[in-house]
């Protein structure tokens, strides 16, 4: 095991040029695609939303289960738990919120994401958090707050504009909601390498590139909707 988290921080060490950019743009590029088919799933009717999230579900539960990863049965029992209440968490934000809703959790993840990597890239410095994701640095978690409001704006004028969505939403989306959805998305990430770290494992699949498996995708978006279904119960 030992040995297994020596690699992985080997290899998470500081790749070479050339192999950032290209990270960098196979990461870019499947956002691009993940997020148009995220959303589209979402604009589907409500029976057949609720069938694609939980064969989602089905896909990360096989990744938590994998054969390649060895032992830590608790650890993966609680992760399968945590994607459920998410799984569920989304489901009831697409019933409560519709899309409006759905559209916005996906909006703060994916900028969330692409600014902190962006500006954990170019300004780099201190680690957010360098026992759990030697990566991440205090300009990434910065720079993906200011990227995700700024996507939020954008979310705000051009999707309440053209859609009338701010009647079923406007109780929730403030700017307090916004930075608590953002902040729970950034710990979802967090929450995820720190499960891969005791897996030892550097992603949970291939599917995505630049972005390992399912559950890499989602990380963010099963805490920040779990976040965001609370604050719809308690208000």
């Amino acid at each position: 095991m030992a040995s297994d988290v020596r690699a992985m921080k080997k290899e998470e060490g500081s790749p070479p040029v050339n192999s950032e950019k290209v990270e960098f743009v196979s990461r870019l590029l499947s956002t691009i695609l993940f997020v148009p088919l995220i959303a589209l799933m979402c604009l589907v009717p409500y029976g057949i939303f609720c069938l694609l999230s939980f064969a989602t579900y089905a896909v990360v539960l096989k990744e938590i289960y994998s054969r390649s990863l060895k032992g830590k049965y608790f650890l993966r029992n609680i992760a399968a738990v945590v994607c459920l209440a998410g799984i569920c968490a989304f489901i009831y934000c697409r019933k409560v919120l519709g899309l409006s809703g759905c559209i916005f959790l996906i909006c703060v993840c994916s900028f969330t994401d692409i600014g902190a990597y962006g500006f954990g890239k170019i300004i780099g410095g201190p680690k957010l958090c360098p026992k759990i994701s030697p990566k991440k640095t205090w300009a990434g978690f910065f720079g993906g707050i200011i990227m995700a409001n700024l996507a939020c704006y954008a979310f705000e004028r051009l999707f309440f504009s053209v859609s009338g969505a701010e009647v079923a939403f406007n109780n929730i989306y403030n700017l307090a909601t916004i930075q608590y959805v953002i902040i729970f998305s950034i710990f979802g990430d967090l929450l995820e390498s720190f499960f891969k770290r005791k897996m030892a494992v550097k992603d949970m699949g291939a599917v995505f590139p630049g972005h390992g498996g399912f559950l890499d995708r989602l990380d963010s978006l099963i805490v920040a909707s779990i976040a965001l279904a609370l604050v719809v119960i308690l208000l």
